[in-house]
């Protein structure tokens, strides 16, 4: 028997990714970005397919990665974990600032930012893992980063139907 809820013990962080077309700016909540290797600096990032984030890293071959703070507003989570980019405009009445890449930095609730060229990419079926060079960081302010634990027991939040620890409800 598969129980769900031992996948609540897997350690995840919460990162803000960002990702843009030429046009249009694109951002949406993710709960996998880690490092594969130190020298080059290289990261992985889990987005859905289903996310207009998805596409427009895609397209741009470049994406954004913002640690979130523990501290980071609610209503600036949900805009970016329930939302989607095709009916609103996440970036409006935010104060942002653009990377080398083109892609948004999100300044409010982040702690650390991260400038990433995709490389390579492995379909994961509802997901591709987007393998990455950073070309850039830097540290925003001190603080603690936000894990999925806290996002959802001290903030109340749930994943989005699109992310990997997505339960469906009275599946556990």
């Amino acid at each position: 028997m598969l129980d769900i809820t031992a996948l609540f013990q897997l350690s995840y962080g919460i990162y803000l990714i960002t990702a843009h077309d030429g046009n249009k700016n694109a951002g949406c909540l993710v709960n996998t970005v880690f490092q594969i290797t130190a020298e080059p600096v290289r990261v992985a990032v889990s987005v859905s397919k289903q996310n207009q984030t998805h596409e427009f890293i895609r397209a741009g071959g470049t994406v954004a990665v913002n640690v979130v703070g523990e501290d980071c507003p609610s209503p600036l989570l949900g805009k970016f974990g329930y939302r989607t980019g095709r009916e609103i405009d996440k970036f409006a009445d935010l104060n942002c600032r653009k990377d080398s890449n083109g892609d948004v930095y999100i300044n409010e609730g982040i702690l650390t930012q991260f400038s990433c060229k995709v490389i390579d990419e492995v379909d994961m079926d509802t997901h591709t893992i987007f393998v990455c060079d950073v070309t850039d960081s830097n540290v925003v302010r001190q603080g603690q980063p936000m894990t999925y634990q806290y996002y959802r027991e001290v903030k109340k939040l749930q994943s989005s139907k699109f992310a990997p620890t997505y339960v469906k409800p009275g599946a556990h």
